[in-house]
Order: C-alpha cells, then sequence, then structure tokens
C-alpha cells in the first residue's frame, strides 16, 4: 500500500474536524471521524466504542466488518483487557502486527471478524480515556506513522464528544428554562383597582383583594411588613392604646 501524502493526510484531518461542526450528535460524527481515520490509514475493519458507566467496558457505537465475516452481537460488551488495556492505561495508541498470533487472540468472542493486524487509538477528555478508536485489518502493517495519525482522530474523537455533552447539557437547560417560562403568569392591560379598599375588579365584575388576585394570575407569593412610614404610624396607634 502506498502511504498517504502529508496533504491527504492533512486533507483528512480537516474532514474529521468539519464533521464535529457540521454533526451535532456524536455518534454521526465519530463516524465520520472514523472514516477519514480508517482511509487514511488503509485499515479495513474497526470501530468507536465508549467507556460505560461503570468504568470497565466499552459500548460499541458501530462496528465496520469491512465485508469480511462477523456474526458477533454490536451489542455485546467489551471488557477493559488484552491490547486494548494498553491503550486505557497508557492514553496513547498502540498496535499489533500479527493479532492472530498473539496473548489476547484468546479474548476475541466466537464468530469475531478475523484480524490480520489491530491498532486502537484513545479518546482523552482532561487526562482520561473515555473511549477507543479501534482499526484493523490493513493489507500491509501499521506503522508508527499511523498511530501518530490515529492518534489525531482519537483527539477529534474526543472533541466530537465533549462539544456533544455540551450541546446536550445547553438543551436540557434550554428545555428546563422553557418549562419554567411555561409556568410564569403575567399581568397584562389596564386592571380596575378600587381607589379605597385597593380591591381588583376581574372578567366577570368580580372584586378580590389585591393579595389574591396577583397570587392567581402570577407565581407571586407575599409576606408581610411595615415600611417605614406604617412601622410609625402603628407605633403611634400602640403609644395613644397605651396612654
Amino acid at each position: 500500500m502506498v502511504e498517504p501524502s502529508v496533504e491527504a493526510k492533512l486533507d483528512a484531518v480537516l474532514g474529521g474536524a468539519r464533521a464535529i461542526l457540521e454533526n451535532k450528535s456524536f455518534p454521526e460524527a465519530a463516524r465520520a471521524i472514523f472514516d477519514q481515520c480508517r482511509k487514511t490509514t488503509g485499515a479495513v475493519s474497526g470501530y468507536v466504542a465508549l467507556l460505560n458507566e461503570n468504568g470497565q467496558e466499552n459500548e460499541v457505537l458501530f462496528l465496520e466488518a469491512g465485508g469480511m465475516p462477523c456474526s458477533v452481537d454490536p451489542d455485546l460488551l467489551m471488557p477493559i483487557r488484552g491490547l486494548r488495556a494498553t491503550a486505557y492505561t497508557t492514553h496513547k495508541a498502540t498496535y499489533h502486527n500479527d493479532f492472530m498470533h498473539s496473548e489476547w487472540v484468546e479474548y476475541m468472542p466466537a464468530g469475531h471478524v478475523v484480524m490480520k493486524n489491530v491498532m486502537f487509538a484513545p479518546l482523552n477528555i482532561e487526562q482520561k480515556t473515555v473511549g477507543i478508536l479501534g482499526l484493523a485489518n490493513k493489507p500491509s502493517d501499521f506503522t508508527e506513522a499511523d498511530s501518530e495519525i490515529a492518534t489525531l482522530f482519537g483527539e477529534l474523537a474526543a472533541i466530537a464528544l465533549t462539544n456533544s455533552r455540551y450541546l446536550d447539557l445547553l438543551s436540557q437547560k434550554n428545555d428546563a428554562l422553557e418549562r419554567a417560562l411555561s409556568e410564569v403568569k403575567t399581568l397584562e392591560g389596564l386592571l380596575p383597582i378600587c381607589a379605597e379598599c385597593k380591591k381588583i375588579r376581574d372578567e366577570n365584575d368580580q372584586w378580590h383583594q389585591f393579595e389574591a388576585y396577583v397570587k392567581d394570575h402570577t407565581s407571586a407569593n407575599f409576606t408581610h411588613g411595615y415600611c417605614p412610614e406604617c412601622y410609625k404610624k402603628a407605633l403611634e396607634e400602640i403609644k395613644k392604646v397605651d396612654s
């Protein structure tokens, strides 16, 4: 296989970056980034997976068998072990060019696609590996150059994941704000109010205490106290009663 030129690699990285801007959901962006990485390295098979909540297994977003037979359940969790664990513990890309004769082949589930060679690039966020980009079955051996480019695509995938999480959080906050605003009641227009007792007349010509009317038509509640002038008057009244 002819190695891609520097220009081709740069175009591929830029294509991955565009995927972050063009795709709102992480699965869509991750697939686009993976496809660019697979094309650039020459890998045939692979997947992107994220660490699950217990931090012990991977949940696969998608699996690309590259046209090779594979009967593994895509919902099957992937324990963090073998060569994959190396990428998680070192937070660096790692690869093996004779995987079917490696010590880790025993971890492959029945029906898994045959893997001539494999590479794992971590998705690192705040110095923690939260997922993995897996590549396999490159016609020739994986190289250090492949490791470097896969690392870049892993970083792009991590950025896409962070961006997606922020968008989800923003959406949740917007939904909460909209719910709160929908519960807010407002008073509009002219309110007929008694000049003496301050009762308010409603649309049915019924008179209501000011506090009751405001409470029924808004989300406001009342607490009671004295303004300075009324406080002074109240004290004077008390003094009159005491005298």
